[in-house]
């Protein structure tokens, strides 16, 4: 049968939409943790600490120390001890009379002070705030009594602090200098990385995209002899095939004290940058280019080990894909020595502004690599310093370590938002593992660890803990670790208007060995002597499977198992026999013997064991998306057989002189191959194939004319 075009259109409309909603239906479909708390009061919460002001406080972790904390605020700085995560101290910091006057006057509408740098310095703090889009910083000292005292006068903060609460920014201050990365201008132009003393300011060269290019910076830390900063771009490179944002990490040399010329007297000139490639792998790699956050570097490894010593310097960062992509999230770990490799590499360049990008010959690179850090940078040859300043950008980018992402999260209600690590916890299976905690942006905190030997990833999710209110996103996370006091063990957690800390674990949340075991939560370990899931480094535990052979069965009340009575026409086996067994449909299941084994286990706690039954009732997301597949295949074809001959009509073309009644497509196309009973073909010269005339029919009043018509070369097939 021959389908018109509006059944053929219906039948890909149909198909394509069924295909995509098993696509959409397989890429948000979310993990299944081993424990889940939907209670956003979150009962073992430790201590809660809230904004006082209306609206959204802008809440950032700005400074985390052993002891305390510093949080950034809407004309506040909250200094929180870590031990108890009680208030300290907290300093009330307005935006003056005279900002508030002129940000008025600009037409702005939050003309506040928000505090967004805090870096210790030589014992002293430095705070810088917004200051109604006029940035100030200041110095404080810490009293005896934890209350704050203003060391001298206000200077400015413009290129250290941003303009306005929602600009990214980051500082750190080392040897005696001060790095920040942030926007010189309130209408957000000017990106810049600044190096300043006392004395002296250097930057990045002002107005140059292939530099930074709209940056949202992320996190910088020091490390040997270089500044390293962490941020997402629009990509030079990448100008050429459409609009695209990468992520980078760039260093500075902390020796750098600018060029030799008089324009380049206060540039930096050790400035390069590389991409951070967090993708899975494949013929047709898929991207997750926009990180998000970063951990601090530590001393760490992806994998499991046997080995205290089996660790390198490793940092882990959050990326997501971009908004109008699929949605999705990523965990990469970066390798601290495979980040110095890409910087000793090739560079990459155009030679003009219309060129595609591509590596630089090793021939047209100076011989002293320019990523070499020197003491005196204002006698840099001036080629090398020449080719500094035109090629800041590497050609490889930086490898995820094991090759792909750590973590994987595809969902449509949420992304990973901030990331903090335990460093290589030892656990009681005596292996070494580094705990992930990831905040999401509706208020949850994921713990996952990677169970993988070798270069093989295996993620488990140990938990998802509806942490704040659903909707509120995480901005900040901090690991107080303290190995030999479990009880003062927490994750610092921060939302835009609150501060909560909640325990690193919740072994005793299970009641019975094998829940324990199956928890796979390296902090957590089954007490044979105790009959207790403790927080403990001995006991019996099976991270890598969730079983293990020594648990005893758990009990079961036989008192409390509900069996049904036979009836009357109930069957009798044996006679003599005064048991009966229950109906099939009353048996118990797994989750129902998890209930009765922990009877303060809530709705909301899915275990191992509801983990099982829902395997058996659901089968493998495999064998569901293949069988969706397969229906949806057979559904589109048949559905759209039946709307093709439902719709397909006889369009008669009145123009057309092969139209015949019964308006058969395949009769008019015999007509047109042969002459058949067509008065318009004629046969009267002998062994003449048949030959079309072409005419036109014109009725002037009650006469006919005909007209011969210009001869045109139709084919008809």
């Amino acid at each position: 049968m021959d389908y018109t075009p509006n059944g053929i259109t219906m039948l890909f409309a149909v198909m394509v939409a069924t295909h995509l909603t098993c696509l959409v239906s397989g890429w948000s479909q979310e993990w299944s943790p081993n424990y889940v708390s939907t209670d956003p009061e979150m009962k073992f919460t430790l201590e809660k600490v809230t904004s006082s002001f209306p609206g959204a406080d802008y809440f950032q972790l700005l400074l985390a120390e052993e002891d305390r904390i510093f949080i950034g605020a809407k004309n506040r700085v909250y200094n929180i001890r870590v031990n108890d995560l009680k208030l300290a101290s907290i300093l009330e910091w307005n935006a003056n009379e005279v900002s508030i006057d002129k940000c008025r006057m600009n037409s702005k509408t939050d003309c506040a002070n928000y505090v967004r740098v805090i870096v210790r310095k030589e014992g002293d703090l430095v705070i810088c705030g917004t200051n109604a889009y006029s940035p100030v910083c200041r110095h404080y000292k810490l009293t005896e009594k934890d209350e704050f005292e203003k060391q001298r006068e206000d200077s400015p903060g413009t290129a250290i602090c941003p303009f306005d609460a929602q600009s990214n920014a980051t500082a750190l201050y080392t040897g005696g200098k001060l790095y920040t990365a942030t926007r010189a201008h309130s209408d957000g132009a000017g990106p810049l990385i600044l190096k300043s003393s006392e004395d002296r300011k250097l930057r990045t060269t002002f107005g140059d995209s292939t530099l930074l290019n709209e940056p949202n910076f992320v996190s910088s830390f020091e490390k040997d002899d270089k500044v390293y900063f962490f941020f997402r771009e629009i990509a030079v490179e990448n100008i050429n095939c459409g609009k695209a944002v990468f992520s980078r990490v760039a260093r500075v040399c902390k020796q750098d004290s600018g060029g030799y010329f008089e324009s380049w007297k206060n540039t930096l000139t050790s400035f390069f940058k590389a991409r951070l490639n967090c993708s899975i792998p494949g013929e047709f790699p898929f991207y997750f280019d926009e990180i998000q956050s970063t951990s601090e570097f530590g001393q760490g490894n992806i994998k499991r080990t046997r080995l205290s010593g089996d660790r390198y310097d490793l940092i882990y960062g959050v990326f997501n894909t971009p908004e109008n992509s699929i949605r999705g999230s990523a965990v990469c770990a970066f390798r601290y020595s495979d980040i110095t490799n890409v910087f000793k590499g090739q560079f990459k360049g155009q030679k003009t502004y219309e060129s595609f990008w591509l590596p630089v010959p090793w021939s047209q690179t100076p011989i002293d690599h320019p990523e070499k850090c020197t003491n005196e940078s204002d006698k840099i040859p001036d080629d090398t310093a020449k080719f500094s300043k035109d090629h800041p950008l590497m050609d490889e980018a930086v490898k995820p370590t094991g090759g792909m992402p750590v973590l994987i999260f595809t969902s449509l209600k949420a992304k990973l938002t901030k990331i903090a690590i335990d460093w290589q916890l030892l656990a009681a299976d005596k292996r070494y593992y580094d705990v992930m905690f990831v905040g999401t942006d509706d208020g949850r905190v994921i713990k996952a660890i990677n169970k993988g030997d070798g270069a093989k990833v295996e993620s488990v999710i140990i938990e998802d803990l509806q942490v704040l209110s659903p909707g509120k996103p995480v901005v900040g996370l901090k690991v107080i670790s303290n190995r030999a006091d479990h009880a003062n063990q927490k994750l610092v957690v921060v939302s835009k208007d609150s501060v909560v800390a909640i325990p690193l674990s919740r072994c005793e949340r299970a009641e019975t060995c094998k829940s324990c075991v199956a928890l796979q939560d390296p902090y957590c370990a089954w007490s044979s002597l105790l009959k207790q899931c403790i927080n403990a480094g001995n006991g019996l535990q099976n991270i890598s499977s969730g079983k293990h052979r020594q648990c005893p069965a758990d009990p079961i009340d036989a008192k409390k198992l509900q069996m049904k009575k036979p009836s009357e026409d109930s069957l009798v086996v044996d006679a003599q026999s005064s048991c009966s067994c229950p109906d099939l449909d009353e048996q118990p299941g797994p989750s129902d013997v998890w209930k009765r084994i922990n009877p303060h286990a809530s709705a909301d706690v899915k275990v191992a064991a509801s983990q099982e039954e829902t395997a058996v009732t659901r089968g493998t997301p495999v064998e569901v998306f293949i069988v969706a597949v397969i229906g949806s295949i057979i559904f589109s074809v048949v559905l759209g057989f039946i709307i093709g001959y439902k719709f397909q009509s006889c369009r008669r073309d009145r123009d057309d002189v092969f139209y015949d009644r019964n308006c058969s497509s395949l009769q008019r196309g015999r007509n047109r191959l042969s002459s058949g009973d067509n008065p318009h073909f004629h046969t009267d010269h002998v062994g003449l194939a048949p030959k079309q005339i072409n005419i036109v029919m014109n009725r002037k009043g009650n006469l006919v004319e005909t007209k011969p018509v210009t001869k045109s070369n139709k084919v008809y097939l």
